[in-house]
């Protein structure tokens, strides 16, 4: 089976058994699109729509040629540029397959497992939503507005005087 069918048998599989909208699922993307100069190209991008209607990027696959086995210095070739993408794109989610074999990731960009059992758009998205939030939570919580980096703003009174531990 040539990539071409490869990548073809994902998305019936991303839209038919992960019920991701045809819509959000982008095939041949310059990996430029997320950071200046960086070269390569990503076979299938999973997106979901931010809060102020960005694409932004849940899943990567990387498809191979059915002929070539998931093991060796090729596969390990692929984890090392996926790991690479996943720190351009964020995206937290990578699959590696060559349509009867799969690799996947998940947030860490290290575990690799086989047999893991990929979830569905709803979950990536509720997923996507929660880590946004958190995000956010830990940006507000986090201003520095005084040395000591609590985030109470000048003149308060926490006690952490000049030293509060945060490191910032």
């Amino acid at each position: 089976m040539s990539k071409q069918l490869v990548k073809e048998r994902v998305i019936k599989y991303l839209m038919e058994d992960l019920l991701v909208p045809q819509d959000m699922i982008d095939t041949d993307v310059a990996l430029a699109e997320f950071e200046e100069g960086a070269e390569g190209v990503l076979d299938i991008v999973v997106n979901v729509k931010d809060d102020k209607d960005y694409y932004a990027p849940v899943m990567i696959v990387q498809c191979l040629d059915e002929d070539i086995a998931l093991e060796g210095e090729v596969v390990q070739k692929q984890i090392d540029f996926l790991e690479d993408v996943d720190n351009m794109t964020m995206a937290g989610r990578l699959v590696l397959t060559n349509g009867d074999a799969m690799m996947y990731a998940d947030w860490t960009g290290e575990e690799y497992d086989t047999e893991a059992s990929l979830p569905t758009y709803d979950v990536m998205v509720e997923e996507f939503f929660k880590m946004e939030e958190l995000a956010n939570e830990l940006e507000h919580d986090h201003k520095h507005e005084h040395d000591c980096g609590c985030g109470h703003g000048e003149g308060h009174d926490c006690g952490c005087g000049d030293d509060c531990g945060c490191k910032h």
